[in-house]
């Protein structure tokens, strides 16, 4: 989804599923358009989005040092799991997979 200001792009959000659980990828929003509900706005469409197809969680990631994130996000209820690990694997040069 995308938000628009007169043909401006000004906010957007990625999100998919797995037919299990969302996840969204990016949620983006113009500094000088944020604290305007357009966040919000994106992820609610996002949300009915995944719930109409049967999607009934979703998950993000947020670095840890992105303070700015992190309180949009808890300010929409999302809960940090804290008994996740999050790992990472580069796609090439691995030996012997």
């Amino acid at each position: 989804f995308v938000a628009q200001d007169g043909g401006e792009l000004v906010g957007t959000i990625l999100c998919g599923h797995d037919g299990r659980r969302g996840l969204i990828h990016h949620l983006a929003v113009a500094p000088g358009r944020r604290r305007r509900g357009l966040g919000r706005a994106l992820l609610d469409a996002a949300l009915a989005a995944l719930q109409a197809q049967g999607i009934g969680k979703c998950h993000l990631m947020v670095f840890a040092d992105n303070t700015e994130g992190l309180a949009f996000w808890r300010r929409q209820q999302a809960v940090e799991r804290v008994e996740l690990a999050l790992l990472s694997i580069a796609t090439g040069g691995r030996q012997g997979g």
